[in-house]
């Protein structure tokens, strides 16, 4: 005959089961360092509270609700909205040569492009109506990565010259926020932006404040912070490495990679492109790492280098260190494309102003990646090409605080130009 419990005994074990509970749960959604749950990720699907209009998108996150549109925002070349109602949808970061596809139950009253902004109305009352755009290029194609530009005229600059060098969107690995207000200056210049940009998070990125408008920014009006798009037989795969996470295996990273299958299980798909901000292993010279500048701490670096090795992940692409290195890294081919802030021709120049009228001197650089068809991605170092106007960051005084050499007559030169020019 059994033994009954005892009323220590029971709450001793329902004690012990909430404790797993607990555990399981903390661990599916990870913790960062310094120690916070991991943010949960941004929706997508919304419905209008006032027309009753519901949204569901892959590729696309909404972004605010304006008077009787809804904004969302793609961070997909082909994003896919389906609507079930009478709407009025906007949606960014959509490339002006998408062609929209319609299918389903329902009618398009209209479709406006301004720019990478498409504003769509129409009805579909009767059912789902999908809306999905799709890009003439998605064979063959170039996109451009760099990170580290802070959100305003930097940034502007590496999309205009991702433009010029033939890009048909940008990877940003990371860091956009430097300096009060960059929420703003990178929503602003997104939306005049030539190109799309999807973006990885930085720890720049994770805003210390106890702002509640700021503290979810970047999910709420940039992207998501884990996130994967297939394009012409690439998978393009966006992971977080903005801060510490444990279990390393936990949150939406780890939910994210456990959805990647081996290259070779992956039909359609001949090459990865994984990009984030902080690297596996700081490429520098031992002299020239001042800092820790990579994610070895805890061995989560040795991990994620173990997981992206096993899916058959050839290449990593990578911002935070301010250089553009690459190296084999025992079997991951890695590049370091962090020199958004150009800050290199700067100390190049030595402060010598007449130096930028050469621009052959410049020496910061953008990594550009090739899509052609049956072949891996292929990658090649282009000139960032940075004028001098375009130097108004405030993090450049920091930065130069720290080399030696005489700066301050080309510092009072570009305060004067940022000043006259804002």
């Amino acid at each position: 005959m059994s033994t009954p419990f005892s009323r220590r005994e029971f709450l001793g074990y329902l004690a012990l089961v909430g404790a797993g509970v607990a555990a399981n749960a903390l661990a599916m959604r990870g913790m960062r360092i310094p120690l916070a749950l991991e943010p949960r990720g941004t929706r997508h699907a919304a419905r209008h509270p006032d027309r009753g209009f519901a949204v569901h998108a892959d590729g696309a996150f909404p972004l605010a609700i304006d008077e009787d549109a809804y904004a969302w925002r793609a961070f997909a070349p082909e994003p896919v909205l389906r609507i079930e109602g009478d709407f009025k949808v906007t949606l960014d970061n959509v490339h002006p040569l998408a062609a929209l596809d319609v299918s389903g139950s329902g009618i398009i009253s209209e479709e406006k492009v301004t720019g990478l902004m498409r504003t769509v109305t129409g009805n579909s009352a009767k059912g789902t109506l999908t809306l999905r755009w799709r890009v003439p290029f998605a064979k063959s194609y170039r996109f451009a990565a760099i990170g580290d530009t802070g959100g305003d005229r930097e940034l502007a600059w590496a999309l205009q010259r991702a433009k010029q060098l033939g890009a048909q969107f940008l990877l940003h690995l990371g860091d956009l926020y430097y300096q009060p207000n960059d929420d703003l200056n990178v929503a602003r210049t997104l939306s005049s932006a030539p190109l799309p940009t999807y973006a990885a998070i930085g720890n720049h990125d994770l805003v210390r404040s106890f702002d509640s408008e700021l503290s979810h920014w970047f999910e709420r009006h940039v992207g998501p912070r884990n996130s994967s798009f297939s394009l012409g037989g690439v998978q393009f795969i966006n992971l977080d490495t903005a801060a510490d996470t444990i279990p390393w295996s936990g949150g939406a990273r780890g939910a994210l990679l456990r959805q990647i299958p081996s290259l070779d299980d992956n039909p359609g798909i001949r090459d990865y492109v994984v990009f984030t901000h902080r690297p596996v292993i700081d490429l520098r010279q031992a002299k020239d790492q001042p800092t820790d500048h990579s994610i070895k701490n805890w061995g989560e670096g040795t991990w994620l280098h173990s997981q992206l090795l096993h899916r058959g992940v050839g290449a990593v692409i990578n911002g935070h260190i301010h250089g553009s290195l690459e190296e084999d890294d025992r079997g991951l081919r890695t590049y370091i494309a962090g020199e958004g802030l150009a800050h290199r021709d700067i100390v190049a120049s030595q402060g010598a102003i007449g130096w930028f009228d050469t621009p052959g001197n410049r020496v910061a650089k953008i990594l550009i990646g090739e899509v052609i068809p049956q072949a891996p991605v292929r990658y090649h170092w282009d000139a960032l090409a940075m004028p001098l106007s375009v130097h108004c960051s405030h993090r450049l005084r920091e930065d130069m605080a720290q080399i030696p050499g005489h700066f301050d007559e080309l510092l009072v030169h570009l305060e004067t130009i940022c000043e006259s020019s804002s």
